[in-house]
């Protein structure tokens, strides 16, 4: 790792932080344009007392740019990151991108400028920004560990910059686990899920953001996989539509209510790209009576999130895909520890390099009523 370097005089427009939200141990900033003013809100208690000897990640300080604040499955993952960065003495401050990456690369530009943090965490707005934000990491000889959400990696930005990593989901097997939970799902109970018994499967898509990764990829390994049941005769299925839910549940439900309208009992299954337009949709559905026969079309999310347990519980949902946001934060932590203490990023674990050769995946996990343990027990580690 480049040895940081000296800390540049922390002037009255270094930073402009907006407290927007916190939990008991760290606060979420916005970094926003307006860079006139610096005002420092609390921070983080990263380091236990005890013996005098110092101890692991002492005195580190690492700084979380979340692309959206009120995004869940990013706020879980920040939490996880506050919770088992403290009990590693390591301070995360958090910031608000809005968004926008304009905002997000001020609010970078800024936190460099301080001299404070020793490692910057990376959930970017755009995927592709990693150039714009690996040569300013680089001038200030601070590491970056991208999260979750992906730079351009299929282009190579990992290489532009020797300190640059990510950590997150393998961008298609969310895609993938959750179109063969529908799979298993129509051969163990097929005459209940095809309400018009025509032997095939009629489903609807909620994709995120059609110009992002995650999206992207997650939506063409379930196509992948349906085309390939339709080949082989094992479920046979048509796509009715597929809509923009941009992540949000009221998109979600948006869409959902159009789809009511426009197909009613013929949806049979709903695949989401993620929990929060899940809810979504399971919301338009209860509200136009869908499940009032103890019917309604299957409902599947990604992520695993808390809000749609009880989805599940009452089987409004079918399931999810568990995407381990503490696993995720655990994954970011250890590197930064071993980065920012010269080390090999991995050493001392049993994380391994994905295909870019700086990147570690989250395994997934198929989550239905009977494993919601596994999901509540992983969430637990992030409140």
């Amino acid at each position: 790792m480049k040895k940081k370097a000296a800390a540049i005089l922390i002037t009255a427009m270094a930073l402009n932080l907006v407290a927007c939200s916190s939990s008991n141990t760290s606060n979420t900033t916005t970094a926003g344009q307006d860079t006139a003013a610096a005002e420092n809100a609390d921070t983080t208690e990263a380091a236990e007392e005890g013996d005098s000897e110092a101890t692991e990640g002492e005195g580190l300080k690492i700084a979380f740019f979340m692309y959206e604040n009120s995004n869940t499955f990013t706020t879980y993952i920040r939490l996880g990151l506050e919770n088992y960065g403290a009990e590693h003495n390591v301070t995360v401050e958090s910031f608000d991108g809005r968004s926008d990456q304009a905002t997000q690369t001020d609010g970078i530009t800024a936190a460099l400028a301080t001299g404070q943090y020793d490692l910057v965490v990376v959930n970017p707005v755009d995927s592709g920004a990693g150039a714009t934000i690996n040569s300013l990491c680089e001038q200030n000889g601070v590491p970056v560990i991208y999260a979750d959400r992906a730079p351009d990696l299929i282009g190579g930005v990992l290489d532009e910059y020797e300190d640059a990593y990510y950590v997150g989901l393998d961008w298609s097997e969310p895609g993938a686990v959750q179109a063969e939970m529908m799979y298993e799902d129509w051969k163990n109970n097929q005459e209940a899920i095809d309400t018009n018994g025509d032997g095939v499967l009629q489903y609807v898509i909620l994709q995120g953001n059609v110009a992002q990764q995650n999206a992207i990829y997650r939506t063409n390994a379930i196509h992948d996989l349906m085309d390939q049941w339709n080949e082989d005769g094992t479920m046979p299925n048509g796509q009715l539509d597929i809509q923009d839910g941009n992540w949000t549940s009221e998109q979600g439900r948006n869409v959902m209510d159009t789809w009511n309208v426009r197909f009613g009992d013929q949806i049979e299954a709903v695949l989401c790209n993620n929990d929060t337009m899940a809810m979504g949709a399971v919301e338009s559905l209860k509200t136009a009576g869908a499940f009032d026969d103890g019917k309604g079309p299957r409902v599947y999310g990604i992520n695993g999130i808390p809000d749609v347990w009880d989805m599940i519980e009452e089987e409004t949902m079918s399931g999810t895909v568990l995407t381990s946001p503490y696993t995720e934060a655990q994954i970011i932590i250890d590197m930064a520890l071993n980065i920012c203490a010269d080390k090999e990023p991995l050493e001392g674990t049993d994380y391994q390099w994905g295909e870019f050769g700086k990147d570690v995946r989250v395994v997934n996990i198929p989550i239905r009523i009977e494993d919601l343990d596994v999901a509540k027990e992983d969430y637990g580690n992030c409140m």
